[in-house]
């Protein structure tokens, strides 16, 4: 990995190995809801992508975690896989 953050200052998640952490790093995701009708997912990505590139390549999250992040959708609407 090269130790280029990005924009916002972290480093990307996705691509650093356990022998480069350094004391002081900044790490993050961000997640995105994905409503379609009355379907729901959630995916995460790099901070410094966009919200619509998450949703079309991002990595999904889990259920039980999403719940958790998004409690209003996920009273409102049907998970799907």
């Amino acid at each position: 990995m090269t130790r280029i953050p990005n924009t916002n200052g972290t480093l990307s998640s996705y691509n650093i190995s356990s022998e480069e952490i350094q004391d002081g790093d900044l790490y993050g995701y961000k997640i995105v809801a994905l409503i379609t009708g009355n379907y729901w997912c959630a995916y995460k990505g790099s901070t410094d992508w966009e919200d619509w590139k998450i949703a079309a390549e991002g990595d999904a999250i889990l259920f039980d975690t999403a719940v958790k992040l998004f409690p209003t959708i996920a009273n409102t609407h049907t998970w799907s896989d």
